[in-house]
């Protein structure tokens, strides 16, 4: 049974997660909505609001009778009790009650409709009573303010009451929205996490099996800078790292079999060399006759023989290095010192030092790193010419330090710097190719690297990078 994609799972996993948080909150919602209303939807306190107008109505309307019974007594006759009077205006608890004896029409009121007339300003009731002799009216404003708000209180609870279910169907309705919303938004956030997560690891997935098909120079575009980027990039370097060991493992294999040949050849070769020019030297020294042209004919003879021997032997001789390349012997040195000792070798020739001051010891076979100087010295006498002129440069970094041989000969061609390092490869019409095989072989066992490229006179420049040892590891070791 196939499993669901990874990215299918994400957008779910999302998507559930934003509904049952929407799904939550709305169950708490419901709730509080429920006891808002079971607080505000009651009988006792509909029966409260009912009972409350009803006694603000009554407040009214008494208010208005204690208005008629003062005026009852302002047309009493003149010999009325004053005291009673005020008692009257201070039970009724009317505000800014007025007695005008001006003319009516100085009234802004309309008398038309009765004696006793009612408007409404500002909250407020304005009471106006015409007395008896139509001359004078009372005034009182009577405060609305507590009427107006139970009110308005009763109009509020009805609405509510009436509204209930209103309430509810609007907020299954936002619910529903709200939750479509989230439901969207989750969905779209879900697709972006989703396929940027799994379009990365597709992508290792593919390059994994072209790993499997041999197809090491792939790379997967990184593209990002988080943990997936950097996953992306070890994957990366992993494939590097194998076609790197890959090259190495291809050169070792071959410089075994070549070292295999070299040993042979030099077994084969050097066996009958000997019994050659033995050979030779006694036909020369044996002959005895009188004819001195034959004579200087054996004796050249003899001379080119000895000669193409010697030749050989040397031939032997590199053969037999190449063949037998020594374990390296490290041990701190002085990478300026090993320069010094090998140019003594060559006083007549124009060799240019430019020496770095001060460089870090460097881990050195010196006898090997010696041979491997000679080498490139010999190879850039021989392409320089008598008038040629050779620089050798040492400059460190943090962590390597570099050595330059630098000649001014017709250089390395660029079809031919990939392959120089190989046994046997050779662009002098006299050499065996054996001499940057044993460098680069010697170079690659100190952990360094040796490349060519175009030099600045015209010539070719061997840079040879040799690591530094690790200063802080290195202090405390010889501390001990």
């Amino acid at each position: 049974m196939r499993s669901i994609p990874l990215r299918w799972r994400i957008i779910a996993s999302l998507i559930g997660l934003a509904l049952g948080t929407t799904l939550i909150l709305a169950l708490l919602a419901r709730h509080f909505l429920a006891l808002s209303l079971q607080t505000n939807v009651n009988l006792e306190m509909g029966s409260a609001l009912t009972s409350a107008l009803a006694l603000a109505k009554e407040n009214y309307d008494a208010k208005k009778r204690q208005l008629q019974d003062i005026g009852q007594l302002l047309s009493a006759p003149p010999h009325r009790d004053l005291n009673a009077l005020h008692a009257a205006f201070a039970d009724a608890g009317l505000d800014n009650l007025t007695l005008r004896v001006s003319p009516l029409e100085q009234i802004d009121t309309d008398l038309s409709q009765g004696p006793a007339v009612s408007k409404v300003e500002n909250d407020q009731l304005q009471l106006v009573l015409a007395l008896p002799d139509s001359q004078r009216a009372l005034t009182a404003l009577l405060s609305l303010e507590a009427l107006i708000n139970v009110k308005n209180a009763v109009h509020t609870y009805k609405h509510i009451e009436m509204a209930e279910g209103d309430l509810r169907t609007a907020f299954l309705l936002a619910f529903l929205v709200a939750a479509a919303g989230v439901v969207l938004l989750a969905s779209v956030i879900g697709v972006r996490i989703g396929f940027g997560i799994t379009r990365p690891l597709n992508a290792l997935l593919k390059g994994t099996r072209e790993m499997g098909r041999d197809n090491l120079q792939y790379r997967i575009p990184k593209g990002r800078n988080d943990e997936i980027g950097l996953l992306i990039e070890s994957f990366n370097q992993m494939a590097q790292d194998l076609v790197e060991n890959r090259r190495k493992r291809l050169e070792a294999e071959q410089i075994a079999a070549w070292r295999e040949i070299a040993r042979r050849l030099a077994h084969e070769i050097k066996n009958p060399l000997t019994p050659i020019q033995l050979a030779v030297q006694q036909m020369r020294d044996k002959y005895s006759g009188n004819d001195p042209a034959y004579q200087q004919f054996v004796t050249n003879c003899t001379e080119i023989v000895t000669e193409e021997v010697e030749n050989l032997r040397s031939l032997v001789q590199e053969f037999a290095n190449f063949a037998r390349m020594p374990s390296l012997s490290l041990s701190p040195s002085d990478l300026n010192e090993c320069v010094h000792n090998v140019v003594r070798l060559y006083p007549d020739a124009r060799i240019h030092l430019d020496l770095e001051e001060n460089p870090p010891a460097l881990e050195l076979d010196t006898e090997q790193m010696r041979r491997v100087l000679i080498n490139l010295i010999e190879n850039s006498l021989d392409a320089s010419g008598k008038n040629g002129q050779i620089e050798i440069r040492t400059r460190t970094s943090d962590d390597t330090a570099t050595l330059s041989v630098i000649d001014s000969g017709p250089g390395v061609p660029l079809k031919d710097r990939v392959r120089i390092f190989q046994p046997y490869v050779s662009t002098k019409e006299s050499g065996m190719g054996l001499g940057l095989a044993v460098v680069h072989n010697i170079i690659e066992d100190h952990g360094g690297h040796i490349s060519v490229k175009d030099a600045p006179m015209g010539g070719a420049q061997f840079d040879l990078q040799l690591p530094i040892p690790d200063r802080a590891i290195a202090q405390p070791e010889e501390q001990r």
